[in-house]
Formats: structure tokens, sequence, C-alpha cells
């Protein structure tokens, strides 16, 4: 869960005529009792899906035929409708993707959540590449401005995300009665800070029905920042005996912060001014009002103000299908600390209807590393819904 914008691109779709299965049907011979996917259910699950044969996906807009002449327009199988969903007072805006001629025909809905930060466009590059993806395939897709920013209402630095996850249900509440929506099948897809939004309004709201994340961290909000701060040390080069010598101070800022104690920030405070005389302030925590007054804190803050919340104890009730996936190299995520989390927490509702997916050679984004190139996680979750949806 990164303050940055998340840069993955997931493509869904729902392309089977079939009741639903479990994961284990899916594909044989993998950790079913870990739930982690073994290799060669993921050679399988790589596999492109019968509605994407043909195509090939775009940063933005409809799919481009393979066969496309030069010159020759991309022939455009959706139709895009502009929604005002009303959310706490305020006003969500967005847009729903829904099949070219949709008629009176019902579809499937996938409600997308947004990416770290506060630039409308950068955080919503996930949901404008896929929902062109979904639609396409036959599922509807809503796209919106989280609260503050681009067309919503709202102040973005007084929002956490507790909002967003408020936003995000009343969007699939809102839309669940509209009449191309089939309210049966209805789920919210996030990567980073919007893979947590996405797990959380699928335990919070009765209407969502299943739940897909990529990179969405399952720790405590404050473990998950230090792991995101120190990360972002190491990968300035700064040396581990540094790292080891701030990173107390960072776990006593956040702990503050979780507190929500005005007397923990004062001790705290101390200590961050005391520390710059030994250390660049590059390398420490700011105080409180700083945070909440630096311009370039801005796209942090809500991150920040969140810390008070236990997202983790929610997931304890937790029992919707769940496709969870990370990069196995991640550093702005703990992943093998979210993967023991998930299998607790998922051993505790009595939920087995969940599948980990955990890429070799992949970081923050689906790229691998070693070559460079885009991994078709696009793929995985097309496959992973054909074994939990019905389409009709």
């Amino acid at each position: 869960m990164s303050t940055r914008a998340f840069p993955c691109l997931l493509a869904i779709a729902l392309c089977l005529s079939m009741p639903a299965r479990t994961f284990a049907q899916l594909a044989q011979g993998g950790n079913q009792a870990s739930h982690v996917i073994s290799a060669a259910q993921l050679d399988q699950l790589l596999t492109t899906p019968k509605c994407l044969e043909g195509y090939r996906t775009n940063q933005t807009g409809p799919l481009s035929r393979l066969d496309k002449k030069p010159g020759e327009p991309d022939d455009s199988t959706f139709t895009v409708e502009k929604v005002s969903v009303p959310s706490d007072g305020l006003q969500i805006r967005g847009w729903l993707y829904l099949p070219r001629n949709a008629g009176t025909q019902k579809f499937p809905l996938i409600v997308l959540t947004n990416g770290g930060g506060d630039g409308s466009l950068q955080i919503k590059s996930l949901s404008d590449w896929i929902a062109p993806v979904l639609s396409h395939c036959g599922i509807a897709a809503f796209v919106h401005d989280k609260r503050g920013t681009g067309e919503s209402e709202g102040t973005f630095a007084e929002t956490t995300y507790d909002d967003y996850i408020t936003d995000a249900g009343n969007s699939a509440v809102f839309l669940s009665k509209h009449k191309n929506i089939d309210r049966r099948q209805i789920g919210v897809l996030g990567g980073s800070e919007g893979g947590r939004i996405a797990v959380v309004t699928a335990s919070r709201f009765a209407v969502v029905t299943f739940v897909v994340s990529f990179a969405g961290t399952v720790v405590s909000m404050e473990e998950d920042r230090i792991y995101a701060q120190m990360g972002g040390l190491r990968s300035r080069g700064v040396p581990d005996s540094v790292i080891a010598a701030v990173e107390p101070l960072w776990r006593r800022s956040f702990a503050a912060w979780a507190s929500n104690s005005p007397a923990a920030h004062d001790r705290v405070n101390v200590e961050i001014l005391a520390a710059r005389t030994k250390f660049d302030r590059s390398l420490l925590p700011a105080t409180k009002a700083e945070m909440e007054s630096s311009p370039g804190s801005r796209a942090a803050l809500p991150t920040w103000k969140s810390m008070p919340n236990d997202y983790l104890s929610e997931m304890k009730h937790f029992t919707k299908p769940w496709l969870a996936m990370f990069g196995e190299i991640d550093t702005v995520v703990p992943t093998s600390q979210s993967v023991r989390n998930i299998q607790s927490l998922m051993a505790a509702s009595g939920n087995t209807d969940y599948a980990i997916v955990v890429l070799p050679r992949v970081g923050h984004a689906p790229v691998d590393v070693e070559t460079k190139r885009m991994v078709r996680i696009d793929n995985i979750v097309l496959n992973w819904l054909d074994a939990h949806l019905i389409r009709r």
C-alpha cells in the first residue's frame, strides 16, 4: 500500500456459462491447506481466457484486434455512462462501463478502487485500463474519482481509508439497482492501497459477493508503514546501519499516529527535532504539524490519519471468495507476513474459498524484474473468476 499511484494493470472477465466451482476444482495439485497456488496452477491460470483471444489490451480505451489492419480504428465494445453516487452527504462521480448494446441484459459488476495519493488521473490508471477490458468481456465496471479528488466532492486532506471504503460500498449498493446490473454478482477490485480498501469493503457491505486484490497489504497499519518506509530508504541506498538507527524513531512516530494522542505526538516530536542534529531530515519522520501543513505531505496524510484503524480484526469474519495476489519481492508491501495473516484470519473465519498467488520475480507492480515484461495477472484473475461466478 503505497502513497504513490499504483501502476498495476489487472483485467477481469467472465467467460464461462457454468455453475460456480471451488478453486480446488479449478486446478489440482496445489497446496490446498495453505491456499497458495502451485507453479503448475499458476501456469494454468496464466493461459489466455477465451474472451481475450485475438485481442490486445491498451492503457485506456477499446481493445485492439490482433488482425487489425494499419489505420483501421479499434471497434469499441462498450459504452460509458456518467454516474453520481450519493455517499455520506457527498457526490462521488464516476463512470459506468457497460457492454455495447446492453439493452435489458443484466451483467456482473466490478467496482474499482483507487491507488494511494491524490492525483486523480494517476491513481485511476488501474481502473481506466481495466474497465474497458471488463466491459469488452461482458462485465460492467465502475470507475470513480476518490473522495476529494477529480470531480468527486469532499476535502482530500480530511479523508481516511474509512471514507474510501464507504464510497466504494455505497457505489456497489447504488449500482445494484441499475437496470443492467445483476445484483447477485457484484465484486470489488483494487491494487496497493485500493487492494486493502477492496477487501474491507467486501467485508462491510453485504451486496459485495467477491473481492480481488493485488499488492493489498494484510498487516497492521503501523507494520505496513514501517515496511514501506524502510523499503524506501533501502531503495535509495541508505546503509543498513543508518536504517537500524532511525527505524525505532519511525516506529514511535507511527505509534503516536495510531494512538491519536496529542501527548504521544508531543513526546515523539521532541525526539524528531533532536534527531535532525544527527541525521538528514529526509531519513526521519516529520512532526504531526509538518505533516498537516506541508503541501508535499498532502498525498500521504490520509494514510497517516488512518493509523488508528484496525482492519485486520474485521477479516476474522470474512467468508466471501477472495483472490489475493502479491509480488514475491515487493518492497512496499510485506508479502510473506500478509500471506501468513490471510491464512490465519481465514482459518478464524472458517473461509476456505480463497486463493493466494505469489508471483516470483515480481515487486509492487506485475513486472518480471529480470525480463522487464508484464506478468499477465489479467489472465490469472479471469480464470479465477471463471471458477467462482455464474454467467447467465
